[in-house]
């Protein structure tokens, strides 16, 4: 009907642009669900890449990240851009819960032989039964704009890297997600 109209194919183009866009990016998300991680292992500062984690987080977190780092976190071979796409994960998650009136705490430290990393918050929580029965199987959220893999791709790539993890959550008092990664002994231990 309005096919002729310039400003009308302008916006329909636009519209189905954006449409292209959106599919892609969810096709590449859904294309990760078979795929096995590959890592790209290098020596790291945990600690370090936490920093820059927070501090990109602080463009969409529009709340105060409190940090606590083990300063005697070892340094760790992980795969830097994968790790990095789990602690940006948990940080969406943990504003999202929050908002933006919320806390979020990022913490680091050593326990018996794994490196522990911490994303806490005091949002909205979850339930036991979400927890046991769905938390980290694909297509599976809470949100309304959710896909519900991006917990899922979490787990996928700390299993990669030989870690757990693991959830704490209670109704109306928040979330916690430990991601624990094993410390290799090294040859004089």
């Amino acid at each position: 009907l309005h096919i002729d109209n310039p400003e009308f194919r302008a916006d329909a183009l636009k519209t189905i642009s954006q449409s292209v866009v959106k599919i892609n990016t969810m096709s590449s998300r859904l294309a990760l669900l078979n795929r096995k991680v590959e890592l790209m292992l290098k020596e790291t500062d945990i600690n370090d890449l936490l920093k820059i984690a927070v501090a990109d987080a602080k463009k969409f977190v529009k709340t105060s990240i409190a940090q606590n780092f083990d300063p005697n976190l070892p340094g760790m071979q992980i795969d830097q851009e994968q790790l990095y796409k789990v602690l940006e994960n948990l940080l969406m998650n943990a504003y999202d819960a929050a908002g933006p009136e919320g806390q979020i705490t990022v913490s680091s430290h050593l326990k018996n032989n794994w490196a522990v990393i911490a994303v806490a918050d005091n949002g909205c929580g979850m339930s036991r039964a979400f927890i046991e029965k769905r938390l980290f199987r694909p297509f599976q959220t809470t949100k309304k704009q959710g896909m519900g893999i991006g917990l899922y791709h979490c787990k996928t790539i700390v299993d990669a890297h030989g870690g757990k993890l693991n959830v704490e959550s209670e109704e109306g008092k928040g979330t916690t997600f430990e991601i624990l990664l094993p410390v290799k002994k090294s040859e004089e231990d």
